[in-house]
């Protein structure tokens, strides 16, 4: 399957070895076959002693030969259609007041002077001219993709205004229309998929010859200007969809200058460009699905088979307008996943003269150069400056200035992390404070602050972050301004735009009301822009504070007690019950524990003593003791 040949010596071979496929290789051949035939004929003539055997098979040679060089002449030119089952073909789509016994071209006369396709945009209306001859019946037109519309527009020559009479119809709704000379027919749209066909009915001598001239109307993707239509349709589509190369070569097997200069796969529009004096061309393409089916069309004419590889027959390079070749891919398993068949198209014109700053171009004018002269460098189609603009990086693979990422003011690179700095409200962000390109954001990430001078997110430095605010004072009434959001953002982003801080060191703090005008209060959190800096604000009335005037110190606590209550009631508590307790424990229980016990004589006690006392004491002393005891207990029991 492969890319497409290299104009190299062999590809010329295999171009030239073609010659029963290029009806251009063939015609020479037919030409020495007619041109032996005639020689021979005169050689009869000049010699009459040969006989009349001679002079027919002379005769049956130049008839031979006639008849071989009139099929390739109609191959070669697809404008000129001379067999009769295309001109079948093409009356049976005819409205039936025409479908009437004529020859192919029965006008036999220039009859008119001009016939244009009028092109009509959204804004302008513009006129293409069609070459018309009367001999030829068809013709075939590509127009840019801004031509949403067409139109015809004939003029009838001198001396033949009482004699000829023009309609115009349209195929595909049957509608007929009687046209004046000079006058705009009625317009139709012209697609992108399918050829419009317009067919102009000229009728002379009063209507006893009339022929109908089909001009077929395609409207391609690309515009006048060389310009692509964005988004590619060959982006969205599968692989097998796809092309693996496509290349226009001339008859001589040089390849034309192709715009974009590389095939991509994943691209559908391209231009390629000849020098004048060439006037025939190919086409070859290698398909990326070995079971995909290819098929070429020529502007907007049928469908014809291409075979992966191998070069599209002769194809003749207008000198006046484009050549629109349409290669089509059909891959049955893309179009199993209801992907449509990719259709690339590419547009074969002679190359124009350059403007004089261009050193390559592919259009007269000064936006549409491909190389600039030294020392110019190439920006977006025009060579007007040496250097890139401020918002331009230069592509070295190109050699070219590029427009930035959107995001970006400046740039070193594609994309939009490739920043070196940042428009109004943004800052950039880059992964490393000593990086020198990088995002553009317009809050700055968590744990950085906007520093104005650089227009960078950096860290900030080992010091307090001290927050200020400023109160702004409108004419506007309170309640208006209260209940339009738009107006309190467009405040807060003129506020960070005029401090030149980030979107998330500025926020609002509160909104109320003086003298029923519109107060608003910003808190503004930066460490690398002093308070003084807030007078720059263009608003009527401007003030600046301090945290501690919009946030007065708080009341004073009274001062706490050494010990809370808590532990003096736990403290009270505890010195209470020892006071009590150890009295009672002392002089009541201890007392009553050791009147029940056992009297022990003590150590050191004599125990004569103790004979003596208890034991051997009179029996009168141990009554009264024991009455003296008892009438206590007794005197006691009656007080209580």
């Amino acid at each position: 399957e492969g890319t497409p040949p290299l104009p190299t010596v062999g590809a010329r071979a295999a171009a030239h070895g073609q010659a029963m496929r290029h009806p251009r290789l063939v015609l020479p051949a037919s030409i020495i076959c007619l041109r032996a035939a005639t020689a021979t004929l005169l050689l009869v003539l000049l010699m009459p002693g040969l006989g009349a055997a001679a002079l027919t098979a002379a005769a049956s040679g130049v008839a031979a030969a006639a008849a071989a060089v009139a099929p390739a002449a109609a191959a070669a030119s697809p404008l000129v259609s001379t067999p009769v089952g295309v001109a079948r073909g093409a009356a049976e789509s005819m409205p039936v007041h025409t479908m009437l016994p004529r020859r192919l071209a029965a006008v036999n006369a220039a009859v008119l002077t001009s016939l244009e396709l009028v092109l009509s945009s959204l804004t302008v209306e513009r006129r293409a001219p069609i070459f018309w001859q009367y001999s030829e019946i068809k013709y075939s037109l590509t127009v840019p993709s801004e031509a949403v519309a067409a139109a015809l527009v004939a003029t009838v020559g001198p001396g033949y205004e009482d004699e000829v009479e023009m309609y115009f119809h349209l195929p595909e709704d049957g509608t007929s229309q009687k046209l004046a000379t000079g006058v705009t027919s009625s317009f139709v749209d012209v697609p992108t998929e399918e050829a419009t066909k317009l067919v102009l009915e000229v009728k002379t001598e009063k209507g006893a010859r009339a022929t109908n001239y089909t001009i077929a109307v395609l409207r391609s993707t690309i515009t006048s200007s060389y310009q692509f239509v964005i988004p590619d349709p060959a982006e969205s589509v599968p692989p097998a969809s796809t092309l693996t190369g496509l290349m226009v070569y001339n008859t001589f097997g040089a390849p034309a200058r192709m715009n974009p200069f590389f095939f991509v796969p994943q691209r559908s529009q391209y231009i390629a460009t000849f020098d004048f004096g060439i006037d025939w061309c190919w086409i070859v393409a290698s398909k990326n699905d070995p079971d995909a089916a290819m098929g070429l069309r020529v502007n907007g004419q049928d469908w014809t088979a291409l075979e992966s590889g191998i070069g599209s027959s002769l194809l003749p390079v207008s000198n006046h307008g484009w050549l629109l070749l349409e290669v089509r891919v059909s891959s049955p398993s893309a179009m199993s996943t209801g992907s449509a068949p990719l259709v690339y198209q590419v547009v074969v014109a002679h190359q124009v003269i350059c403007h004089e700053r261009c050193r390559s171009c592919f259009g007269p004018t000064e936006s549409q150069c491909l190389r600039c002269r030294a020392p110019l460098v190439l920006f977006e189609g025009k060579c007007e400056l040496t250097g890139c603009p401020p918002d331009a990086y230069y592509e070295w693979q190109s050699y070219q200035c590029r427009r930035c990422h959107g995001s970006c003011a400046q740039c070193r690179g594609p994309g939009s992390r490739a920043c070196s700095l940042c428009p109004a409200l943004a800052f950039l962000a880059p992964t490393a404070w000593e990086d020198a390109e990088g995002p553009c954001v317009m809050m700055c990430p968590v744990g950085t602050f906007a520093h104005p001078p650089s227009r960078r997110c950096l860290r900030p430095p080992s010091v307090v972050v001290k927050t200020f605010y400023v109160r702004l004072v409108f004419r506007e009434p309170y309640e208006c301004a209260r209940q339009n959001s738009r107006l309190q953002e467009s405040i807060i982003n003129t506020t960070a735009f005029v401090l030149g801080l980030s979107l998330s060191d500025v926020r609002p703090f509160s909104a109320s009301s003086n003298n029923k005008r519109f107060q608003i209060t910003i808190e503004v959190v930066s460490p690398f822009l002093p308070k003084a800096d807030v007078d720059r604000v263009p608003m009527d009335l401007v003030t600046t504070h301090t945290w501690d005037e919009l946030h007065p110190p708080m009341p004073a606590f009274p001062d706490e007690p050494l010990l809370p209550m808590w532990a003096l009631g736990l403290i009270a508590s505890g010195g209470t019950t020892v006071l009590v307790l150890i009295p009672l424990y002392l002089f009541y229980f201890r007392r009553l524990a050791n009147t029940k016990k056992r009297y022990r004589a003590r150590v050191g006690v004599d125990p004569v003593f103790l004979h003596e006392v208890v034991d051997e004491s009179p029996a009168w002393i141990i009554r009264r003791f024991t009455a003296k005891a008892q009438g206590a207990r007794n005197q006691l029991d009656r007080m209580d």
